[in-house]
């Protein structure tokens, strides 16, 4: 090896870790950006209109009126896209692909904060960049779950350094932008019974980003109960046990399409007592342990978002976005997790392909038992992290 051959790699394998990152960037950059002209049907039948719409009625003055069914927050950065020389398309993934990358950074920093590994953070890091959830999710069907599932990983964080009134308020942020944080919930209740380190007054800090982020409406008119009615009506929206999500009741009925029955009327508070049931035993098991590691909170956070995507109906595929963010985290600390993260990863890229590219190779059937395997092992490795060793 010459001189120069020789420098070159010394120079790499000293700095492998910067050289690793920096590869994966560029590497998952351009995975996105080969999406750029990819348009949805969430993107052609929602997204698009509701930018027509927002910059129709003069951008920011637009959050007078209720436009598409997210919150005002997501509204308002709509509203500023439409001030951007950018094209709409582009202006939509460009702002969830920069929450990608953030994604990614938070989730690093939990890793390196506990278990002080530079190489498992970067792994972290890139593992995340280079999902191909993360990947489909933003640039090619445009959807923000990276955004509120960055503030959920920031309020985990947040709570691993103790500081709880800053990790409630990141919690609120995440609820500001997407209902479907409430998942999340279970996991803040349960570590405040257990940790005893915050009084339950802060939970109120929880709304104070909604009216933060929903100051453009207010002062426009909007009132209080707008910013509730929009996440009751997201609440009531689906009337299916199941919305190309591999849910546990997908034993006992078939997925329909959002216009078909599927006995949602007779099953949905089934679906409910037994979510609320399964999520109170778990917090009767969990309470009596005094010491809980960094790694059985991450894994009880993520088990417990897992229930409530399962077992709760009406779920959409994109709802278990914050439960593989938390199980590939978990997966730096514990290999054994490996293989659950790969069976989420397996489950995302045939209902993604479903819905994006209308492909389907594993039968339904496969799934649901796949997806309820997957919970299992996550449970009983929780159970093992947090009650056993």
């Amino acid at each position: 090896m010459g001189r120069t051959e020789n420098r070159f790699w010394d120079f790499v394998i000293k700095h492998r870790l910067k050289v690793f990152i920096v590869s994966a960037t560029i590497l998952s950059m351009y995975a996105r950006f080969c999406f750029r002209g990819f348009i949805s049907g969430d993107m052609f039948v929602f997204l698009i209109p509701w930018y027509d719409a927002i910059e129709k009625y003069g951008g920011l003055k637009a959050l007078s009126v209720q436009v598409g069914n997210y919150q005002i927050s997501y509204q308002t950065l709509i509203s500023l896209m439409t001030y951007l020389p950018v094209n709409k398309v582009y202006a939509y993934k460009g702002l969830s692909i920069f929450f990608d990358y953030a994604l990614a950074a938070a989730a690093a920093g939990v890793i390196r904060k506990m278990t002080g590994s530079r190489e498992k953070a970067a792994v972290t890091y890139s593992a995340i960049v280079i999902l191909p959830t993360t990947i489909l999710n933003s640039a090619a069907w445009g959807q923000c779950d990276s955004i509120y599932t960055f503030f959920l990983v920031m309020a985990f964080l947040l709570l691993l350094g103790n500081r709880n009134t800053a990790a409630l308020f990141c919690y609120g942020v995440s609820l500001a932008f997407k209902l479907q944080a409430v998942f999340f919930l279970p996991f803040l209740l349960f570590y405040y019974v257990w940790s005893k380190k915050f009084p339950g007054w802060k939970f109120l800090l929880i709304f104070l980003p909604l009216l933060l982020f929903s100051i453009g409406g207010l002062v426009q008119g909007r009132s209080l109960l707008d910013i509730i009615q929009i996440y009751v009506d997201q609440g009531g929206q689906y009337k299916q046990i199941s919305l190309y999500y591999p849910s546990f009741w997908n034993l006992l009925v078939e997925t329909a399409a959002e216009n078909e029955a599927d006995h949602y009327t007779e099953i949905h508070g089934m679906c409910m007592a037994v979510t609320v049931i399964v999520l109170g035993g778990m917090m009767i098991r969990l309470i009596r342990q005094k010491k809980l590691n960094g790694t059985a909170l991450l894994m009880t956070a993520a088990l417990m978002m897992y229930t409530c995507v399962l077992f709760l109906p009406a779920m959409h595929e994109r709802y278990s976005y914050p439960v593989l963010i938390f199980a590939v985290m978990a997966g730096a600390l514990c290999p054994k997790m490996i293989p659950v993260v790969l069976g989420m990863v397996l489950i995302d890229l045939q209902t993604y392909g479903l819905y994006l590219f209308k492909t389907s190779i594993l039968p339904w059937e496969f799934l649901v038992l796949l997806n309820i395997a997957c919970y299992a092992g996550l449970a009983y490795l929780t159970w093992r992290k947090a009650c056993v060793e």
